[in-house]
């Protein structure tokens, strides 16, 4: 790819912070107050924590594997197979998430734009994604903008409600009981899908410029500005708000409890402020699910060009801009499948966000252990050992909600998944 085509380290950021930053900040607020109170701002801390090997050790791994992505990880690792289980996985996973994000997005701007109630909500999402799938067909620089105007889109309803929160904080709400303790264990798994989304950086390193220096650094300049960003955002809404955070049915209700708690005299500013933050919301979901479809464009680029997929030379064509545009396809035809078949359902489809990222994040700690036995990376063996360890933790969290809520999630990604390896042994790579 030539120079031109290049994501500068700014923009590579961006693309990070748009996935990480998705909706799940938002959705996850009145959970986290449910479970634990005031302690469920630590919880972001915590899992952060938890999770830091796994950065640490896939950040090593983008350094010496420059064309990136989890593909490269577990092919050049360990062997082909694992390489496009990972990447597949991933594809199929992620493109789960981005029909949440984009599914929010609708509900909330229908909650605002009265006429837009008579449209069904899945054919809203199928032309916003139409949109988002057309927009990804453009060169680098055009993406790159319209990444940068999501992300400071993003910021305002993230600032509003820290600022909102510092200005209604009241000693008395930073309290907490000792049964907030066993919430906070429950807690734990809610922030670790919500900060599922760092590996964005893996499936675009090999299209950042100087990706040895610059993959690495996006992927950890992004993942502590979100630590910072989630763990400020949830404190404050509890330090502003209290026990009321905890009463909220959920996360619809939450710009109206500080709306109204700051102007409880101005029913039509509020409705006025209410609207223009839950637009930004929206818009923030929205940035989520174009940072997911951009990125993971990709991944399907990467198992096409190493000849894993059915017509694999016409899917790696290019357009005009350089860009993949039968990858793009590809996606939006998963992507409108995972439609279809949950109806916009959230919890078959963060079930599958949740499976699918996970097999990728655990055959990449695997491959960056591999690289340390063999002096390859310059990381201490108990790095990706504490890696793996979370992304065990991370799969029995993820096989336990599926067997608690049903099967038919798993029987989906089950299905997509066959569909994908079947392909893989039709090619009949060397492994």
């Amino acid at each position: 790819m030539a120079q031109s085509h290049k994501l500068s380290l700014t923009t590579a950021t961006f693309i990070n912070l748009n996935v990480m930053l998705g909706s799940g900040i938002f959705i996850n607020s009145i959970l986290l107050a449910q479970k634990a109170g005031i302690l469920g701002a630590f919880t972001y801390i915590i899992v952060g924590i938890l999770i830091l090997p796994l950065i640490l050790s896939m950040s090593k791994l983008m350094s010496i594997h420059s064309e990136g992505g989890f593909y490269a990880y577990g092919q050049q690792e360990i062997n082909p197979f694992f390489g496009f289980v990972s990447s597949w996985s991933y594809v199929v996973g992620k493109l789960a998430s981005a029909v949440i994000m984009t599914q929010i997005a609708v509900l909330l701007l229908q909650s605002v734009i009265i006429p837009l109630r008579i449209i069904p909500a899945s054919f809203l999402n199928c032309l916003i994604t139409l949109l988002f799938l057309s927009l990804n067909l453009l060169d680098t620089k055009s993406n790159s903008a319209i990444q940068t105007a999501f992300f400071w889109m993003k910021t305002i309803p993230i600032a509003s409600a820290i600022i909102a929160g510092i200005y209604l904080f009241s000693p008395q709400h930073l309290a907490f009981e000792p049964t907030d303790l066993s919430g906070f264990i429950i807690a734990l798994p809610l922030v670790f899908f919500a900060l599922s989304g760092f590996e964005a950086a893996c499936a675009i390193s090999g299209h950042i410029e100087n990706p040895t220096i610059n993959g690495p650094k996006s992927l950890l300049y992004s993942y502590g500005l979100v630590m910072f960003l989630t763990t400020a955002f949830q404190f404050s809404l509890y330090a502003g708000l209290g026990t009321v955070l905890e009463q909220l049915p959920d996360y619809r209700f939450l710009f109206p409890a500080l709306v109204t708690t700051i102007f409880p005299a101005a029913a039509g500013l509020n409705k006025l402020i209410i609207a223009f933050l839950h637009t930004a919301i929206a818009l923030s979901a929205l940035g989520g699910s174009y940072s997911v479809l951009f990125s993971n464009n990709w991944n399907v680029y990467t198992l096409a060009k190493n000849n894993h997929l059915l017509a694999s030379k016409k899917i790696i064509q290019f357009n005009a801009y350089h860009v993949p545009y039968y990858c793009v396809l590809i996606e939006g035809a998963i992507y409108v499948l995972f439609l279809i078949i949950s109806h916009g359902n959230q919890l078959p489809l963060q079930q599958i966000a949740a499976f699918g990222p996970t097999i990728s994040y655990g055959i990449s700690a695997l491959a960056a252990w591999y690289a340390v036995q063999r002096k390859a990376l310059n990381l201490h063996p108990m790095i990706p050992v504490l890696a793996i360890g979370s992304c065990l933790l991370l799969g029995s969290a993820t096989v336990y909600s599926l067997i608690v809520d049903g099967m038919n999630s798993l029987l989906l990604f089950g299905a997509l998944f066959s569909i994908g390896v079947a392909m893989f042994v039709y090619k009949k790579p060397t492994i």
